[in-house]
C-alpha cells in the first residue's frame, strides 16, 4: 500500500518538472528586472532629487508595506479594468515581483550608500572629482560589495514567495503540486515533495550566499590590511 502511495508516472514527474522551470523563470526574471529598477531608484533616492525622491519613497514604502497577494490581485484583476493592459498569470507574476523585489533593493541598496563616510566623498572632491565620478569609482563600488548579502537573502525570500503566484494561475510548482493532489488526493506524498525541492533550492540559495559574504569579508580585511 505504501509502495504504490508512492508511485508517480512519467507524466506526473514531468508536470513536477514543468513547474519547477515556471518557478525559476519567474523568479530569476523578477530578480533581474527588480534588481535593475531598484538600482536606478535607489540612486534618485539617495541624490535626493525634488519631487522624484519623494515618489520612490512613497513606491518604496507602499510595495514594501503591502501583502505580495494583493499586489498580485491588483495587478492581475485590476489592470485590465482600468488601462487597456491586461497581462496574463506569467506576466502579471513577474511584473508584480519585479516592482516588489526593486521596493527591497532600494532600502538594500540606500542603507549601503548611507553606510560610505562622508569622508570619502571629501577627499575625492578635493582631488577633483565630479558628484557621478565619486559615485561611480568610489562609493558604488564599496555600496554594492556591502548590498550583496542582504540582497542574496532577498532571493531566497522571493524565490519562496513565488510559491503566491500559483493562486492567479501560473503554473508553478506549487500549482503542480496542487494539481496532482487533485488528481491523486495523496497530501502527504505531494506536498512533503514540493517543500523539498523548495527546501533544496533555497539551500543552494544560500550555501551560495554564505559563499559570497565570506568571499567579501576577505576582501574587505585585504583592503583594511593594505590600508
Amino acid at each position: 500500500m505504501i509502495y504504490q502511495n508512492l508511485e508517480f508516472s512519467i507524466a506526473d514527474l514531468y508536470l513536477l518538472w514543468r513547474g519547477l522551470q515556471w518557478t525559476l523563470l519567474v523568479w530569476s526574471v523578477s530578480m533581474a528586472l527588480g534588481i535593475g529598477l531598484g538600482f536606478v531608484l535607489s540612486l534618485i533616492r539617495h541624490a535626493r532629487i525634488p519631487v522624484l525622491a519623494q515618489m520612490v519613497v512613497v513606491f518604496v514604502e507602499t510595495f514594501r508595506n503591502s501583502p505580495l497577494l494583493v499586489q498580485l490581485f491588483l495587478v492581475f484583476y485590476g489592470l485590465p479594468m482600468v488601462t487597456p493592459f491586461a497581462p496574463g498569470p506569467a506576466e502579471a507574476a513577474i511584473f508584480t515581483l519585479s516592482i516588489n523585489t526593486a521596493a527591497f533593493t532600494v532600502v538594500n541598496l540606500v542603507a549601503a550608500l548611507d553606510a560610505i563616510p562622508r569622508g570619502q566623498w571629501q577627499a575625492a572632491s578635493s582631488f577633483g572629482l565630479s558628484y557621478r565620478q565619486t559615485m561611480l569609482y568610489v562609493v558604488l563600488p564599496q555600496a554594492i560589495r556591502t548590498a550583496i548579502p542582504p540582497t542574496m537573502n532577498l532571493a531566497i525570500s522571493q524565490l519562496q514567495t513565488t510559491s503566491l503566484v500559483s493562486i492567479i494561475g501560473v503554473t508553478d510548482l506549487t500549482r503542480s503540486g496542487l494539481v496532482l493532489y487533485t488528481r491523486t488526493l495523496k497530501p502527504f506524498i505531494i506536498w512533503p515533495i514540493i517543500g523539498l525541492v523548495y527546501f533544496i533550492l533555497a539551500k543552494v540559495l544560500s550555501l551560495l550566499a554564505a559563499r559570497v559574504e565570506r568571499r567579501l569579508q576577505a576582501k574587505n580585511t585585504w583592503f583594511e590590511a593594505a590600508a
